[in-house]
């Protein structure tokens, strides 16, 4: 009986020791958790502080970690400058803003030189009945820029499309429809012409 008390008491023992090194694990788990947590809410402060504090000039001259401007203790740099007439006349204004919504074509204003290249095809004879085709629509293909020296003029590259009205009058004929081409652009999806 005296050897099974003693066998569970050492079971016991061993028990807590274990427990005793598993919450001292977990302290120190914990501990370093809360130093991370602290570092991370420290950089989410900084950054708060970046992204949303205040944006004037003389947060430009505080120094981080403690140290102290060199401007504080200067006098000059705290007092504004007053001319007579300011020091007597306060005047206050609200300067309202319109947000404006740009699109990339916009940067070239009305006032600029438009000049307009029309593009129709080589040949505007139908290739079914060699009859002459008539014109049914244009568009603009693209615009750019073309620098000029001392000015700024705008050009439109239009593509004409010519149909055949006796082909397509014809039930039994495909219609007939040439349009012209425009030269590739040497930058694309951009407004700069060759001479930008």
């Amino acid at each position: 009986m005296a050897n099974a008390s003693t066998n569970n008491q050492n079971q016991y023992k061993k028990l807590i020791q274990l427990l005793e090194e598993q919450l001292a694990h977990s302290n120190q788990q914990n501990e370093a958790l809360s130093k991370q947590i602290e570092s991370l809410t420290e950089q989410v402060r900084y950054l708060t502080k970046l992204l949303y504090g205040s944006k004037t000039e003389k947060s430009k001259y505080n120094a981080p970690n403690g140290q102290t401007s060199l401007f504080d203790n200067d006098p000059s740099f705290n007092e504004s400058e007053h001319t007579e007439e300011q020091s007597q006349q306060m005047v206050s204004y609200t300067v309202v803003r319109k947000a404006q919504n740009k699109k990339r074509n916009d940067s070239l204003h009305d006032n600029v030189e438009v000049k307009a290249i029309h593009h129709h095809p080589e040949n505007t004879i139908c290739d079914c009945c060699q009859g002459q085709m008539t014109e049914i629509g244009s568009k603009v293909i693209r615009e750019e820029a073309k620098f000029i020296p001392a000015r700024m003029e705008k050009v439109q590259h239009i593509e004409h499309a010519y149909e055949c009205k006796k082909c397509k009058s014809d039930l039994y004929q495909k219609s007939q429809i040439k349009r012209g081409k425009a030269p590739q652009p040497p930058i694309q999806r951009s407004i700069a012409g060759p001479s930008v």
